[in-house]
């Protein structure tokens, strides 16, 4: 009976050594959230205060894309560590767990967190509760409806090419459809369809987008192509295709869906989304009407 009693005093000694010095964590905390992980990813990264303040205190220190993301959190009297680890719990549900480690304070933590809950662990609660309402709220702009595989239709246009971060990209389209769609019409050019924008290139690291901004036409001899307007023609091609509906601001976080759809079903696929807009943003006030259909090419 002693000799138990012994082996069971080094086990409990072992555990809590484990639990206060080596353990990677002060605290975890898991939850999910509406969205997909390349959606929840980037609001983790433009996610930048912690507390009351409203100064930048959330600093990005490595990402794994899509996957984990590590963050220092600077306090009046510590700097705490965040790590954030997403995976995909469906189509439209990511898990999330978030592990905390605190500069200073990270063996007297792990010691009151065994008597109880603690100040640290509610604040720490408090927080991640206001990330996940916000990242669910998120979604209330928006709608999307994954149509599976598809076809992008072939397409003759004229286009202006852009450039700007994912973010800008509603803003560089008005700019494109300032330019384009007048020479449209002082050239009698008929269009053929709805316009379009079509991704040329996108670095998912820096989140840089490249595309083309177009309107299908039915070709004539004469037209108004320059430094800035250019003709082009693309044929049909094979994509998983869903159908958005809400403020285009949103939409490219159809792109994200499209991408964990493929992610889980193994389809190998092109990641330079086209979408084409069925609505006039100028003519039509109410957004949760707006209506896209978002294609991704499949290789």
């Amino acid at each position: 009976m002693k000799r138990i009693g012994i082996l069971g005093l080094i086990a409990l000694l072992s555990v809590a050594i484990w639990y206060v010095f080596i353990k990677e964590y002060d605290y975890q905390i898991t939850f999910k959230v509406k969205g997909s992980p390349a959606s929840v990813y980037h609001q983790i990264l433009n996610w930048e205060s912690w507390g009351n303040t409203k100064t930048k205190n959330i600093n990005t220190i490595d990402t794994i894309l899509y996957k984990e993301i590590r963050q220092h959190i600077t306090l009046q009297d510590t700097t705490l560590t965040l790590n954030w680890t997403l995976e995909s719990h469906n189509d439209s549900i990511t898990n999330i767990k978030a592990g905390i480690t605190s500069e200073k304070h990270a063996i007297v933590n792990r010691l009151a967190i065994l008597t109880g809950e603690t100040p640290f662990t509610k604040s720490l609660k408090k927080e991640l509760k206001n990330f996940g309402e916000g990242a669910n709220s998120f979604t209330n702009n928006f709608k999307i409806k994954i149509e599976g595989e598809s076809e992008i239709p072939a397409l003759e246009y004229l286009y202006i090419s852009s450039e700007s971060r994912r973010m800008a990209k509603a803003g560089m389209m008005l700019r494109s459809n300032a330019d384009l769609y007048p020479q449209l019409k002082a050239n009698k050019v008929e269009e053929d369809g709805f316009p379009f924008v079509k991704l040329t290139a996108w670095d998912m690291s820096s989140d840089v987008i490249k595309f083309d901004f177009g309107f299908p036409i039915k070709y004539k001899d004469s037209l108004p192509i320059n430094s800035k307007i250019k003709y082009g023609k693309t044929p049909s091609q094979k994509a998983l295709k869903a159908t958005f509906y809400g403020n285009y601001r949103y939409s490219d976080q159809a792109w994200f869906a499209l991408l964990e759809y493929a992610n889980r079903r193994n389809i190998s696929i092109v990641g330079n989304p086209l979408e084409i807009f069925y609505n006039n943003p100028m003519q039509d006030g109410n957004a949760s009407q707006w209506k896209a259909e978002i294609y991704l090419p499949i290789k």
